[in-house]
């Protein structure tokens, strides 16, 4: 048991129950067979689980077992649900590359929770339930065909490792939904962000330098995601505005500086937490925040990756803006 859920090793059908019951009663198939109206085959399939028990038959069972009509439903879809997880994971082990092809930071920071059940881990079950995708074909459509315009208007097929950014780009879905946001909409965001420019200026010029006490955390970190006062602060003023700013473990193999998208309707600018220099992170913080100021909503920017339909007329804007912004900070560019 964990929590209220059982993890499910194995499930018999509920046609070995009835049997049992069957021979507790002292009836045979036949016997059965007789007084629910059917033939002894079609009995037998449902005594060897290759027929379910519908409702109907569930009330038949009731009526002559004096067992509860509901339970036979609900052992048949325990059941059902048995069969049909291990399909799945069958499916999987087919397709082991595709397990193998996501970065073991996943597991050392357990961003892929492991359950008790060692089989849905090993099978690749925990890492669809990460990624909220049903199998990886679904996966593949969604982070590299681009075929769900609505959410992607980029497609990570031509990253190096589409496996990592993915991850990186899901842990701030996560992240964002343990916490949720008011949604102010797009012209709020901008009018809040306008006036709101000049405090986050002077925030910036305020915190230039990383503090020295704090110590650099490497890829490998366990831990969740580490941030200092200039993080939280940068993320309480954002926040104000109609913004969520994320710092997110890095992954290694796809070192990606930061991300703009608009996630469940509030502006995302998910950035890195490994940078070696304040002023590479304010930077890069300025660049993703012009996308908000400027740029629309059904998109989604990632800085320092070359990726499928990338605009550099945007790109351009956003490192003009943050050029600005750094010299306002008092930021040698």
């Amino acid at each position: 048991m964990n929590g209220n859920k059982i993890e499910l090793w194995h499930v018999p059908s509920p046609g070995s129950e009835l049997a049992e019951k069957l021979e507790e009663m002292g009836l045979d198939a036949n016997d059965l067979a007789a007084r629910m109206g059917y033939t002894p085959k079609a009995v037998n399939d449902i005594l060897q689980g290759n027929s379910r028990i519908t409702p109907d038959v569930a009330i038949m069972l009731e009526v002559i077992t004096e067992i509860p009509a509901d339970y036979w439903l609900r052992r048949q879809m325990s059941h059902d649900e048995f069969l049909s997880r291990e399909r799945v994971k069958a499916s999987l082990s087919d397709q082991p590359l595709w397990r193998k092809s996501f970065p073991e930071e996943l597991g050392v920071r357990d961003w892929v929770r492991r359950g008790k059940n060692e089989a849905d881990d090993k099978s690749g079950l925990s890492l669809l339930k990460f990624f909220a995708v049903a199998s990886p074909q679904a996966w593949d459509s969604y982070y590299k065909d681009a075929r769900l315009k609505v959410a992607f208007r980029i497609s990570l097929a031509d990253v190096k490792d589409p496996y990592a950014m993915s991850a990186w780009i899901r842990r701030g879905e996560i992240l964002s939904d343990q916490d949720p946001m008011e949604k102010l909409g797009q012209p709020a965001v901008r009018k809040n962000l306008k006036a709101a420019l000049p405090e986050i200026i002077a925030f910036a010029a305020a915190n230039k330098v990383r503090p020295k006490s704090k110590k650099r955390i490497t890829y490998w970190t366990p831990e969740a995601e580490v941030v200092d006062d200039c993080m939280t602060g940068l993320q309480a003023l954002c926040r104000k505005i109609g913004i969520r700013v994320l710092f997110v473990q890095n992954i290694k193999s796809s070192p990606v500086h930061g991300m703009y998208r608009w996630y469940k309707d509030v502006p995302l600018i998910q950035l890195h937490d490994r940078f070696e220099k304040r002023a590479t992170m304010w930077f890069t913080f300025f660049h993703e925040l012009a996308h908000v100021l400027y740029h629309g909503k059904k998109g989604i920017c990632l800085q320092n990756i070359e990726i499928t339909h990338n605009y550099p007329e945007k790109e351009d804007e956003a490192n003009a803006f943050a050029q600005k912004c750094m010299v306002d900070a008092g930021f040698k560019v």
